[in-house]
């Protein structure tokens, strides 16, 4: 994949009826490795595209397939490229019902799920007081935000969360003068989307995602929650934010583990989770 081949690939998740915006794409372009699949007139017709982060771990994600073209092996051919090219890394992605068959296919398990919440944030928006103090989050932050990331998502994404952070804005908590939460903001899709959210509970997450919201009431906010954070849903669906999808969470090689309370409570994006 090249960089202009974006606007080709930006027509493709157009057409899936896809939020993508070409900044979107630009985004995520910058961060990883893509490849597409022309017909024989040079016309675009499938993409996908991986993340390293270091040795160990890869995620998968943008893969798609113009739908006159499905069902000739594309899809597959793609992921056995990227597969090809991940080595030895264990590579997660989230699943449509449309790829999942596809993925089990190259050797994905299940390990989970994930809910798409999106809508306008309530006027009346409340959340629990934290026992944490919560500031907002300044460059300086940032080497302290990708250890503390590292230890929820099982490796170092420096690049992708200062990248997060120079497009949005981001809020941390603190205990003690010690750093146990964070959330992420910044444009995509049909506005903002919140995330990555990382604490060592629930209650904290909703704080921090409060911080936020209630900052863009009136605005169109979406965020990807784990499918097992049910404080996080019930609360999100009363704030104005609404389930409107479901992936599945797959993993291709070691399993994610969290040996800690710290976990991920809302994505950077399906496809770099």
């Amino acid at each position: 994949m090249l960089a202009s081949d974006l606007v080709a690939a930006l027509n493709l998740t157009q057409a899936m009826d896809w939020s993508h915006r070409l900044s979107d794409w630009e985004f995520h372009f910058r961060l990883g490795h893509g490849w597409v699949v022309c017909d024989a007139s040079n016309v675009v017709v499938g993409t996908a595209m991986w993340w390293a982060y270091a040795d160990r771990i890869g995620t998968v994600g943008l893969v798609v397939v113009e739908a006159s073209q499905q069902g000739r092996g594309i899809g597959r051919r793609l992921m056995d490229t990227i597969l090809g090219d991940a080595g030895s890394r264990a590579l997660r992605l989230v699943a449509t019902p449309a790829g999942l068959a596809l993925y089990q296919r190259c050797g994905f398990k299940e390990y989970g799920g994930i809910e798409q919440r999106q809508g306008t944030p309530v006027h009346t928006l409340r959340a629990p007081a934290p026992e944490a103090s919560l500031r907002a989050m300044a460059r300086s932050d940032l080497d302290a935000v990708v250890a503390l990331d590292a230890t929820a998502f099982g490796a170092g994404r420096a690049l992708v969360l200062e990248q997060v952070l120079e497009a949005g804005s981001g809020v941390l908590a603190e205990r003690s003068g010690c750093l146990v939460g964070f959330a992420l903001i910044r444009p995509s899709g049909r506005g903002l989307v919140l995330g990555p959210v990382v604490a060592d509970d629930e209650t904290l997450a909703i704080a921090l995602m409060a911080h936020h919201l209630k900052n863009r009431v009136g605005h169109f906010v979406r965020v990807d929650v784990p499918a097992n954070a049910a404080k996080i849903s019930a609360w999100l669906e009363v704030n104005g934010l609404v389930s409107v999808d479901h992936g599945t969470t797959m993993v291709r090689g070691e399993r994610p583990e969290c040996p800690s309370d710290t976990r991920t409570f809302a994505l950077v994006s399906q496809a770099l989770h």
